[in-house]
């Protein structure tokens, strides 16, 4: 007589195997934090941290200042909807927005980097090698420190710098006569 086999696939198998170890739901906690992010968005989750859901539905949201816990709270029903249909269930009932200093400094070092990017960019200048003239020449300039390490270091430096700049003044077009710089 063939033996009927009952086929699953492995999904099915890990979601059984995780509701008999996880009897209390807990990883439903930290699926709802862990999609905080995704599902508000960019701007909002600039501005905020899934922090825990609690086993009566509720999800502690830190937030960065008292105005968005403010507006946000406003939105929280239609923040909650969202989250539950993003995780197929029902696990959270409700939200709490909690100002966090953390996520103030976070969201400032945020604002504070994309300020800074723009400004600090990489130079792609070659550097070219001083000649004997210039070599010289920093050679004689170092000469009047005394420390001989300290002597070496500032030549080292003077000689990067020198062979940076005149790389820079070779990769720039002159200009035309006449024209101010």
């Amino acid at each position: 007589m063939p033996r009927s086999r009952m086929t699953q696939s492995l999904d099915q198998l890990a979601k059984k195997m995780l509701g008999r170890v996880d009897k209390k739901g807990k990883r439903h906690a930290a699926a709802a934090v862990e999609v905080w992010a995704d599902v508000v968005g960019i701007e909002i989750a600039a501005h905020t941290q899934g922090f825990a859901l609690r086993d009566n539905g509720e999800l502690i949201v830190y937030v960065d200042s008292s105005a968005w816990a403010h507006q946000l709270s406003l939105m929280s029903t239609e923040l909650t909807e969202c989250l539950n249909r993003h995780l197929n269930q029902e696990s959270v009932t409700s939200l709490r927005f909690t100002i966090s200093k953390k996520v103030r400094e976070g969201a400032l070092m945020k604002v504070a980097e994309v300020d800074t990017t723009g400004f600090y960019v990489l130079d792609d200048t070659k550097p070219i090698g001083l000649d004997e003239i210039e070599y010289s020449q920093a050679v004689k300039v170092a000469s009047i420190i005394k420390d001989e390490t300290l002597k070496e270091a500032a030549l080292r430096a003077m000689v990067k710098d020198l062979e940076l700049k005149k790389g820079k003044r070779r990769s720039t077009p002159n200009p035309p006569p006449g024209a101010s710089s």
